[in-house]
């Protein structure tokens, strides 16, 4: 998603024609951009909408396990191109993950395995150990619609088409993934392997200076979360984000001794908490940046042990949830908190037409059941 410093108003309007042009797309290879029928939405409960968005996305919205917007040819014989594929499947993976938390379904747990081994794939199959990709698919190349901002960075290896140049965008919904995985549902052998793969990859960054690199040793374009030269304000959460997801996943102590060194560096932490109103202020920070912030800002509120920077990030969260152009991501991290915004993601979860995309259904998935977990809803509503 992320390609370079929009303009708020710039970047709705291009929200706006990408929709748009996905939708077409999807009419021009055959398919409705719905899913197909489904009730009223006024007829089903939460619960009901979450069966059906899940249901349709394992049976038509996994390509190769990666989850993409449009439904997968059954055949075999199209291949999509999505450069988010490893950031939804990771979106998915925390859904899964969160639904074994609340519920202890033995199906939850073996599709989050499904969802998992997928994830943990876009690292295997680079062959550099700690280096992941966008999205991989299975097939000969190049595909047909693999023109555009990214095509440069597509290549063959072996059976599958790799997507490079990987942004924090992915790294951050990939990191999430996992440790939702590992902290609520993994076991045993699936769980020793989902933290070496975090581990790995966390480590390749800190081995760059918190930096994500090809395989050269180059750091990709939206890739640097180091302590001198972060590409946004944003970024300096992120690696704190990162830091502190692998010290809780590891048994590393080096990512712990790293996050405490950049916890403690004042411009870096600072850049960190008030990555909102810095982004705004210098107009670097996109609508999508809501969805990215959120998860690193919960993580560090639950888990950094100084009150002092807990509080600081509390205030950071803050100022994003209360924006005027604030979105649900925001207020669900605020509501699982304790710090309000739960009628925000109430009204957000009844309003939802699952007459969507495969996306959009997946987010649909990961806020009620983040939402169940913090016991913002129940299961009768």
């Amino acid at each position: 998603m992320r390609s370079r410093p929009i303009l708020l108003s710039l970047a709705s309007l291009l929200l706006g024609v990408l929709c748009l042009c996905g939708a077409c797309s999807r009419v021009a290879n055959g398919q409705s951009p719905s899913v197909s029928p489904s009730p009223a939405a006024d007829e089903r409960s939460l619960a009901d909408k979450a069966q059906f968005c899940e249901e349709e996305i394992f049976a038509h919205y996994l390509q190769d396990g990666l989850l993409i917007p449009q439904q997968a040819d059954p055949t075999g014989e199209a291949r999509y191109s999505n450069d988010n594929a490893g950031y939804r499947t990771g979106c998915l993976l925390a859904a899964v993950a969160n639904r074994w938390k609340v519920t202890q379904d033995p199906a939850a747990r073996e599709r989050a395995r499904q969802v998992a081994s997928a994830l943990e794939m876009l690292e295997t199959i680079t062959g550099v150990a700690g280096m992941t990709c966008r999205q991989y698919k299975k097939m000969q190349g190049p595909g047909p619609d693999e023109a555009g901002w990214l095509q440069d960075y597509w290549h063959q290896k072996g059976e599958y088409r790799l997507l490079g140049n990987v942004s924090t965008d992915e790294m951050t919904w990939f990191l999430t993934g996992l440790d939702n995985y590992v902290l609520f549902c993994a076991e045993g052998e699936d769980r020793d392997r989902a933290s070496a793969t975090i581990a790995r990859v966390v480590g390749r960054m800190l081995d760059h200076g918190m930096r994500i690199a090809e395989a050269d040793g180059t750091t990709t374009d939206w890739g640097d979360c180091s302590l001198t030269s972060a590409r946004e304000p944003l970024f300096c959460l992120h690696g704190l984000h990162y830091l502190k997801a692998a010290s809780l996943c590891t048994s590393d102590p080096r990512f712990a001794e790293a996050y405490e060194q950049y916890a403690s560096t004042a411009a870096y932490f600072d850049k960190a908490v008030h990555c909102f109103s810095i982004g705004i202020r210098t107009h670097r920070w996109a609508g999508y940046d809501y969805e990215l912030a959120s998860p690193g800002f919960e993580l560090l509120i639950r888990f950094d042990d100084n009150q002092s920077r807990r509080d600081q990030f509390i205030q950071g969260l803050r100022e994003m949830a209360e924006a005027r152009r604030g979105k649900v991501f925001s207020h669900l991290c605020t509501a699982v908190l304790g710090l309000g915004g739960e009628d925000t993601v109430r009204d957000w979860l009844a309003a939802f037409d699952t007459n969507t995309d495969g996306v959009n259904l997946g987010w649909y998935l990961w806020i009620y059941w983040k939402a169940r977990a913090a016991q913002i809803i129940g299961p009768n509503d």
